[in-house]
């Protein structure tokens, strides 16, 4: 348990058997209590103030009694209502945890209670989907079923052994996602995770048979192309940039994506491990010399 001297009073109530096992009976409790004190200082006011009569003392007592009474219930009924997404997300996690339902839990909120509820939607989803991702292929990536940065590694080595066997070329570019950590914290993850599905949608839209794209991180994207215009081989990438994508969520969110790519022909002096190593610690060279500029959407073919 962690120490925190914050959560005295949380364990304390706690021990109260009334308490234990409700955290709205806790808060409720409080708001009980609080609103009792006025009454009780009138009433010790009232003892012993000598001036007032005692059916004065009475009437105003009863007033201030029914005043407290119908305060107290309306407040207490509120403040139940205004529980309830603490009750749905506790329901949530107890739901998924028990019978594996996955929830729909509300988001779009922008208070701590509904981030909470979008942080445990968001959870629980990425649960789900890692606890299917174990019964399908280990080199595809779970949430955009292309080939992972694993299955990424070993088809391009594969095509540089091609590469450098059939003397011919291709196009390898890193994709990177302009500022898809701000997309994460401003609308949330499961925004986040839309936005890569739609940009693998609209690559896998402009490459051919035989060529392929491969999740390279969680923001960065490998993709390599055989048939390309050698001459000008930053024509398909600019067309991708061209059809942004566009996701409504309130207000329309622009996604542009930085790309670094280099028109591989192989080097037959160096063994093909090093050849891979060198291309790819090329192709972040080239991808970071795009996000230097502080522009999104930069093209560079070195």
């Amino acid at each position: 348990m962690m120490n925190n001297n914050k959560l005295k009073f949380y364990l304390a109530l706690s021990r109260l058997p009334l308490l234990q096992r409700s955290y709205a009976r806790k808060i409720i409790a409080i708001v009980f209590l609080g609103s009792l004190v006025p009454l009780f200082i009138l009433t010790i006011y009232l003892l012993t103030n000598l001036s007032l009569s005692l059916s004065d003392k009475l009437s105003l007592l009863l007033v201030v009694l029914l005043a407290t009474l119908v305060g107290t219930a309306t407040t207490l009924f509120l403040l139940y209502l205004l529980l309830e997404p603490i009750n749905l997300t506790a329901k949530a996690l107890h739901q998924y945890l028990n019978k594996k339902q996955k929830p729909k839990l509300p988001t779009g909120f922008e208070d701590i209670i509904g981030q909470l509820m979008a942080n445990v939607q968001y959870t629980i989803e990425k649960l789900d989907l890692l606890s299917r991702s174990f019964n399908f292929s280990a080199t595809i990536d779970p949430l955009t079923s292309i080939p992972n940065r694993l299955a990424g590694e070993e088809r391009l080595r594969q095509d540089v052994a091609r590469a450098r066997r059939e003397e011919n070329q291709m196009l390898v570019a890193l994709i990177d996602i302009d500022q898809f950590k701000k997309i994460n914290e401003k609308y949330g993850h499961h925004l986040g995770d839309v936005c890569l599905t739609q940009i693998v949608e609209l690559l896998s839209k402009n490459i051919r048979d035989g060529d392929w794209l491969a999740r390279w991180d969680d923001d960065k994207f490998l993709m390599v192309l055989w048939n390309f215009n050698h001459l000008n081989p930053s024509v398909v990438l600019k067309r991708i940039q061209q059809q942004s994508v566009k996701t409504h969520i309130g207000e329309l969110l622009q996604i542009s994506l930085s790309i670094g790519a280099s028109s591989y022909k192989g080097d037959l002096d160096l063994d093909i491990e090093t050849d891979l190593k060198t291309l790819l610690i090329h192709l972040d060279e080239v991808l970071s010399q795009v996000k230097q500029t502080g522009q999104g959407g930069g093209i560079l073919v070195a």
